[in-house]
């Protein structure tokens, strides 16, 4: 079996053979070619092409979490370095360390009340629920945070046993006592239901307009690990047909949040977080946050056993693959240029600039549906000279490094698979790399 390595070079060129030998390296390092039977599902192919000259301004992080975390666990140089930027939870005794990382801080009001247990519904006596938050308003008054009325109030087990108009109402008895003791200006939202659903949405927002209301936040998860290539389109459907609709222009929906991001099968698998975080980057979502689920082997649920969503392994909370998703991610969020892709289960996010004062493209290539087991990308990266990382005629850096699929692992340090020095011309490169692997990811640093 061959792999395909081809160079395009103009004036100046690339010196052919180095980057060849650089093409081989790559292929010897990352990737087992088997004898055997072709597979069932062909191999995909991709091409993404990254432009060093076409900076995306105003790119909102997606890193947030949904608790995970206790007052001193996980330690704070395990969080830092993922520069989170939303965290939703209910514990309002992390306030000053969750705020003290950059993190916008988002209340769970339900989580502070329960769901059915001890103190029954809202709807069973909601000058209960009234006094409730007017007691949480009243004591917190002095924290800048948003006011999530209510966790997934379409789900009846275990979330809502009531009727959807209950929930509505339920929402704005809080609301009402929420603008009474905290002004005009506190950020109250939702619905945060466990999908993109319109229908429910459109019903939310008509009831809130009838009541004179507002919706700060519109709130929705995306949980499903089989639809993560809609996750955009849903964020800009919701901006055009409720944030910018006349219609809903008395609500004052400020944002669009996806409040829980990535499901269960896709928990520990770095390239679909990558997925995720990509598509809601690209739809232009305001905040998000990793849901957590039931550890592999057992145990506490991740939310809860210090795990941060299950980035890090509980007790000796050394990272985890997918941690360095997230730190990646982090590090090149700031200088976000334009990538493009022709498979959208291949994704790239490119930066000018990371932690380390290099170029990075993170990488990788997920499931949704039919998906062979790896996949063929050709990446082209056009205007490096625009980075300003060496003189004309010096050569750059050229660096392969693997986030494997490694599940609940402890992963130390990534594994570099493959670095040369190139000098580079004005011009495009293009490199081949073949087999990535299904589930993983790629972190591609110039500097």
């Amino acid at each position: 079996m061959n792999f395909v390595r081809k160079l395009i070079s103009r004036k100046g060129g690339l010196f052919g053979w180095r980057w060849s030998y650089l093409l081989l390296a790559i292929a010897a390092a990352l990737f087992f070619v088997a004898v055997g039977r072709v597979p069932a599902i062909a191999q995909a192919n991709a091409t993404v092409v990254v432009d060093f000259a076409a900076p995306q301004p105003n790119i909102k992080s997606m890193s947030g979490f949904l608790y995970g975390v206790d007052q001193n666990e996980p330690p704070s140089n395990q969080i830092q370095p993922l520069a989170p930027k939303f965290w939703r939870t209910s514990r309002l005794d992390l306030y000053p360390r969750l705020t003290g990382f950059g993190a916008r801080f988002q209340l769970l009001l339900s989580d502070t009340w329960g769901y059915g247990k001890p103190r029954g519904w809202p709807y069973d006596d909601y000058g209960k629920w009234e006094a409730h938050v007017r007691n949480l308003a009243k004591t917190h008054k002095g924290k800048t945070m948003m006011w999530d009325v209510w966790n997934e109030p379409d789900l009846r087990d275990p979330f809502w046993k009531g009727s959807r108009e209950q929930f509505f109402e339920t929402y704005k008895r809080a609301y009402r006592v929420l603008r009474e003791e905290l002004g005009p200006d506190v950020m109250i939202g939702g619905p945060s239901i466990m999908k993109y659903d319109k229908g429910f949405l459109t019903a939310f927002l008509n009831y809130a307009r009838s009541n004179n209301l507002e919706v700060n936040f519109l709130s929705w998860h995306e949980l499903n690990d089989q639809e993560i290539t809609a996750i955009a389109s849903h964020v800009q459907d919701a901006r055009r047909s409720f944030q910018q609709n006349p219609a809903f222009r008395s609500l004052n929906i400020k944002e669009l949040q996806i409040n829980e991001i990535v499901g269960p099968t896709a928990q520990y698998r770095p390239a679909e977080n990558l997925g995720f975080l990509h598509y809601a980057e690209q739809g232009g979502a305001d905040a998000a946050a990793k849901a957590c689920w039931e550890p592999k082997g057992g145990g506490k649920n991740n939310c809860f056993n210090n795990s941060l969503d299950g980035l890090v392994q509980p007790g000796s909370f050394a990272s985890r693959a997918v941690w360095w998703v997230y730190k990646s991610y982090a590090d090149g969020v700031g200088s976000r240029v334009r990538s493009q892709t022709t498979n959208p289960k291949v994704v790239a996010l490119a930066s000018r600039s990371n932690a380390q004062n290099q170029a990075q493209v993170l990488f990788g290539y997920f499931e949704q549906g039919r998906s062979s087991p790896r996949a063929s990308m050709t990446l082209v990266l056009k205007n490096l000279r625009q980075l300003n990382l060496a003189q004309p005629g010096q050569p750059l850096t050229f660096s392969i490094s693997r986030i494997p699929d490694s599940g609940e692992a402890v992963v130390k340090q990534l594994t570099k698979l493959t670095q040369e020095q190139i000098a580079v011309s004005d011009e495009t490169v293009r490199l081949t790399i073949p087999n990535l692997k299904l589930h993983e990811a790629y972190l591609l640093t110039i500097g």
